[in-house]
């Protein structure tokens, strides 16, 4: 009886792209001079597939608007700017998307450190005014998301 219906929902599931598949996901923290850092690791392969970088700004207190500056790295190095954006507080805005296209070194690299995206909150205002961008984002449930 059910049969067809699961056969449907797991062909959908399996043609949904893979850039709607969420990768990793992780927490925003507090950063330097009222800035907020989102980061996750993840494990991804090379090639040219696209990832997709979403940040879920969770408002707290006012509206604001601020700029996102979205980085890639092999975990513990230096990273690779790939976006530079601007959002809101409140809900899930794209703020960058990258290829991970890397030589055998880089490959073995990762895989012993791991890759790692960040992304970092700031110039925060509000009504025209500058803030704390750790005043007008929920810590606690705002996220960063790879797709």
């Amino acid at each position: 009886m059910f049969r067809p219906a699961a056969l449907t929902l797991l062909a959908l599931v399996a043609a949904a792209p893979a850039s709607a598949q969420k990768v990793g996901e992780g927490a925003c923290q507090p950063h330097r001079n009222g800035e907020v850092r989102c980061a996750v690791r993840v494990d991804i392969p090379g090639g040219n597939r696209v990832y997709n970088v979403m940040i879920n700004a969770n408002r707290t207190g006012a509206e604001a608007r601020m700029t996102t500056d979205t980085y890639i790295s092999t975990c513990g190095s230096a990273g690779q700017m790939v976006g530079r954006s601007n959002i809101a507080n409140s809900g899930s805005s794209r703020v960058a998307n990258f290829t991970n296209e890397r030589n055998q070194a880089g490959m073995v690299t990762q895989a012993v450190f791991g890759f790692c995206v960040e992304t970092f909150i700031l110039n925060c205002t509000a009504a025209g005014q500058p803030v704390s961008c750790q005043q007008v984002l929920n810590l606690g449930i705002s996220k960063i998301e790879v797709h």
